[in-house]
């Protein structure tokens, strides 16, 4: 599908283009505030503060994806990219706290010897 007003190829998804906005006839948006889905924004940022920086910083790049495509109307995409985000926050997190028990065990034997 083609967007009438700019010409630019549409998503069979979308709601209205990606390119200049305009609504896609037939379609209609969500309206404001009806759905809800997590960003996960503040668990990406603090797994990537405190866990594992290359894994934090996927996951902020799929939280800041959900309230755009929330604002274009692509529903299921903002709850694929909420659920890729929470996957990366629980992902960093095992690694962190398993980075952190081997770090203590290590410390602890050197103590011993």
């Amino acid at each position: 599908m083609f967007c009438s007003e700019c010409g630019a190829q549409i998503n069979d998804n979308a709601v209205v283009c990606t390119k200049c906005g305009v609504p896609v006839p037939g379609k209609k948006l969500a309206p404001a505030g009806v759905v809800a889905v997590p960003n996960h924004m503040v668990g990406a940022i603090l797994t990537t503060l405190f866990c594992c920086l290359i894994g934090g910083i996927i996951a902020i790049v799929y939280a800041s994806q959900v309230n755009t495509k929330l604002a274009l109307g692509d529903i299921e995409g903002a709850k694929s990219a909420s659920r890729t985000a929470q996957g990366w926050i629980i992902a960093n997190l095992i690694v962190g706290l398993l980075g952190g028990l081997i770090y203590v065990i290590c410390i602890g034997a050197a103590a011993a010897l």
